[in-house]
């Protein structure tokens, strides 16, 4: 796999010119597309490294095509750390599903969590639909089968103590489709996942009052114990129009990880980005509200670096 690197002046991540620049190590971060979300966001990693330059460290972001992409370069050696879903981090640790040709990476380490992909339930007025529970019976979206909107609605079920089996009607519209056949009232709820605030979320709450329902059941502290890449997040209060109270959600981290970083550069890398925490949350939308808590906290189903326990998140 070759290293490509979108030229510097586009991203606004160029290596600082110095007298010591030539002897500096850059360290690659395995992105994402760089219309996406975890491009930007390894991007913002970069530009607190290359302010302080911990150990004398550079950095620079290699786009791809996500999660596998950034793992195999990380296999192959062309990245030294790579943004991942959490399911993916635990799938290729284990050597599991699309993973296990490969065979398990019992190297994979995590360094940190950063911003969530978050599932929410929005019902339309009217359905009868105020908790999680009320599902059942209703006409309910999940997604088309295959894409990464049906396996987070299929967790968001699961994680509810309900089945496929207990909907009336188990649609599979597009992400896109979703708001519209919402407001129409062809289906009673949606679930949606993404970075909030969400524009098709937006949409079904401008255009018809459609609400957010709380992910809460039971059967939730099992679910957890079960699915170690998934975790609890909140919906602020004010996010969406009209929301009054912060709404419970679920959802997956996007985690940074390595294989080949010693506990020193670990270290180094995390004092960094502690140090440099508020204006690092400031320097993408997916990163507000991220806190130190959450960047040690749950969600994260591989076993942390060692040079983390050397760089203690001070809240």
């Amino acid at each position: 796999m070759k290293r490509i690197f979108v030229p510097a002046l586009l991203i606004g991540l160029a290596l600082a010119s110095s007298a010591g620049a030539a002897d500096r190590r850059t360290l690659v971060i395995a992105g994402g597309e760089v219309t996406g979300y975890y491009f930007p966001v390894a991007g913002a990693l970069c530009r607190v490294i290359n302010k302080d330059h911990p150990l004398g460290l550079g950095c620079a972001v290699m786009p791809s095509s996500g999660s596998a992409a950034n793992l195999a370069a990380l296999k192959s050696g062309d990245a030294d750390l790579a943004l991942v879903q959490s399911r993916a981090a635990q799938m290729a640790f284990i050597g599991a599903e699309g993973f296990k040709e490969a065979g398990p990476m019992a190297d994979l380490r995590a360094v940190m969590a950063l911003h969530g992909e978050v599932s929410v339930v929005v019902a339309r007025p009217g359905a009868g639909i105020e908790h999680l529970g009320d599902l059942k019976g209703k006409r309910v979206n999940l997604g088309k089968p295959g894409s990464f909107q049906r396996a987070s609605a299929d967790m968001v079920i699961e994680a509810s103590g309900l089945s496929q089996g207990d909907l009336s009607v188990l649609v599979e519209l597009d992400l896109a489709e979703q708001a519209a056949e919402l407001c129409q009232g062809n289906i009673d709820a949606a679930i949606f996942t993404g970075i909030h605030p969400m524009p098709e979320v937006q949409v079904a709450v401008e255009e018809c009052g459609a609400s957010l329902v709380q992910i809460r059941s039971k059967s939730m502290d099992s679910f957890f114990k079960k699915v170690p890449w998934a975790t609890r997040f909140s919906i602020k209060s004010g996010t969406y129009d009209g929301q009054k109270e912060e709404v419970a959600a679920i959802g997956l981290k996007t985690l940074l990880v390595t294989t080949r970083l010693s506990a020193e550069e670990v270290a180094a890398v995390n004092k960094t980005v502690w140090a440099n925490f508020g204006a690092f949350t400031r320097l993408h939308p997916a990163l507000r509200g991220l806190s130190k808590a959450d960047a040690r906290g749950d969600g994260i189903p591989i076993r942390l670096h060692d040079g983390v326990e050397k760089a203690p998140a001070e809240r």
